[in-house]
């Protein structure tokens, strides 16, 4: 699943990893931007809420909001948070570091995106995040 912008700024969520269960249990973010690139492996914990109840959330509230919305990844690796404007335009800050411990890097990325993006970001994420909930329903089909 990747979001991109004009601004030459992507975020990736990308490299799979379940376990025997078919449980997404790690995942992989990029961040890229003009000469910059970070890459964290992401434990998706089944505990809390995940990045899709951010990006549903958001979705749900297309039309803007008040303030800035937050989430944050259970183990810390990474967070996002998302402002909305009057004109329909959303700006979505992610901000990965490398944990707690020494050497100790950080890297965040801000780019706008539509509100009219929301949904499709809300959807693919499911579909990322998700896997056997997606293929159990196409096979229910």
């Amino acid at each position: 699943m990747k979001i991109s912008s004009d601004n030459e700024i992507s975020v990736e969520f990308h490299s799979p990893e379940m376990n025997s269960e078919g449980w997404l249990e790690y995942y992989s973010l990029s961040l890229a931007g003009r000469a910059m690139n970070s890459t964290i492996r992401v434990c998706n914990s089944p505990c809390g809420e995940s990045p899709l109840d951010f990006f549903s959330m958001l979705a749900a509230n297309w039309q803007g909001w008040e303030g800035e919305k937050e989430w944050v990844a259970l183990e810390g690796e990474y967070k996002m948070s998302a402002e909305s404007d009057s004109t329909g335009h959303i700006t979505l800050t992610i901000k990965v570091w490398s944990g707690n411990w020494e050497p100790f890097w950080s890297s965040e990325v801000a780019m706008i995106i539509e509100a009219g993006q929301l949904e499709a970001i809300a959807h693919e994420s499911k579909r990322f995040l998700f896997p056997t909930a997606n293929n159990q329903r196409q096979s229910d089909a």
